[in-house]
């Protein structure tokens, strides 16, 4: 089912009326602003809308409304219409508790396992058990901008310019480019078409899930004759267009998933462009922090510092913080862990190869030195730049 899409219907076009393709493109084309109204090839499936009762990434959705039938000649294109109108519609009515028992316990639950023959291999990036993508792709309106919440689902310690993340698969996350670089806009931090409406847009499952794509860019080679849109298959696990694993960063800008849409240069290069990962001016001066750790250690890997399950999360930005290993780790909230070993901390489905301690998170654009670190024990307490390498850290070398 397409509705009006970035390529081409006007506004007033009646709802189901697709493109010549029934397809979504998303070319690298100046304007063009990406949606999630579903495309023409999903007119009159059915799916389903989760409905939330609660804003923490803790807490599964508290229920579901059934969407049913073909939308004929209504110009309704609201996530409330009786019908489908999204791709995530379709696609949450498998990957969610709607078509699976969960019982919200981690790291093994109720889910159902990863392994199928011909599927993504059982254990992969420490992955056991699917996870629920109706509770992690919530897009809480209180959550949207740069904003403090005490509802993440992350620890009280760790509320004070916190909040929920997301790919904004559902709805938007209204972190903009300006508000993303602290009063500089830095959309150019995203490549196009991603990088025209930063904040305001909405994205597909299958801009990441489908058959495997050429370096920076979603789109399926070939046009209508080539490799197909939809998330059939692909020759990377979960069905990805691109590698994610514990080697993603640096080396991997041909192939690396998370480069389709975000600049490689700006992100795992030394570029120096900045990012919402910006010293304070009024701290070390360092500038880019993503430019200045890829010059000081010379190579950089996502999941550091990031989630290993970027579909949504209870800290800003996807950052992991180990400091604060929660429920999502089978853990009370608040819980530190990583002390006393040699290697990151890898607890599935969302640890993989995981470094990073917060002590504050602070307002995009102004993150200070002191900002990382053990916030005490078990840990070593120490901060800045150096409190790896304390003796009871024992990381001398990021893995």
């Amino acid at each position: 089912m397409k509705f009006r899409t970035f390529t081409g219907n006007p506004p007033g076009s009646l709802a189901g009326t697709p493109d010549a393709a029934g397809t979504h493109n998303r070319a690298a084309v100046a304007g063009t602003v990406v949606t999630n109204i579903a495309s023409g090839v999903l007119r009159g499936t059915w799916g389903i809308e989760p409905v939330y009762g609660s804003a923490s990434f803790q807490t599964l959705p508290s229920g579901y409304v059934v969407k049913r039938g073909d939308p004929g000649a209504s110009v309704d294109t609201s996530a409330s219409a009786p019908y489908v109108t999204r791709e995530y519609q379709v696609c949450l009515k498998c990957h969610s508790d709607y078509g699976f028992s969960d019982n919200n316990v981690y790291p093994l639950g109720t889910r159902p396992p990863v392994g199928y023959p011909g599927g993504t291999p059982f254990g992969t990036n420490n992955l056991a058990q699917y996870t629920n993508q109706a509770k992690e792709f919530q897009a809480p309106l209180t959550h949207r901008g740069e904003t403090t919440t005490t509802d993440s689902g992350a620890a009280g310690a760790y509320a004070i310019n916190n909040h929920r993340s997301w790919h904004p698969v559902v709805d938007a996350t209204g972190r903009t480019g300006t508000v993303r670089g602290n009063g500089t806009n830095i959309s150019a931090r995203w490549l196009s078409p991603f990088s025209n409406a930063v904040g305001t847009q909405t994205i597909y499952c299958t801009d990441c899930h489908g058959s495997n794509t050429g370096a920076a860019t979603i789109q399926p080679a070939g046009g209508e004759n080539g490799s197909p849109w939809g998330p059939h298959g692909s020759s990377n696990n979960f069905i990805l267009k691109g590698t994610w694993n514990n080697a993603t960063g640096s080396g991997q800008q041909a192939t690396g998933l998370c480069f389709k849409c975000h600049d490689y240069n700006a992100y795992a290069g030394a570029g120096g462009q900045r990012t919402g990962f910006f010293n304070d001016p009024g701290d070390q001066g360092r500038g880019d922090l993503h430019a200045y750790h890829a010059d000081k250690i010379g190579r950089m890997r996502c999941n550091w510092c990031h989630v290993a399950v970027p579909h949504g999360w209870k800290n800003k930005a996807f950052l992991v913080n180990l400091n604060d290993v929660g429920p999502e780790g089978g853990q009370a909230a608040g819980t530190q862990v990583r002390n006393n070993t040699t290697a990151a901390y890898n607890n599935g489905p969302y640890y993989m190869n995981a470094v990073l301690k917060v002590r504050r998170f602070a307002p995009s654009g102004l993150w200070r030195e002191s900002d990382c670190g053990s916030a005490g024990a078990p840990g070593n307490g120490s901060s800045g730049r150096d409190w790896m390498r304390d003796s009871s850290e024992n990381c001398q070398n990021a893995p």
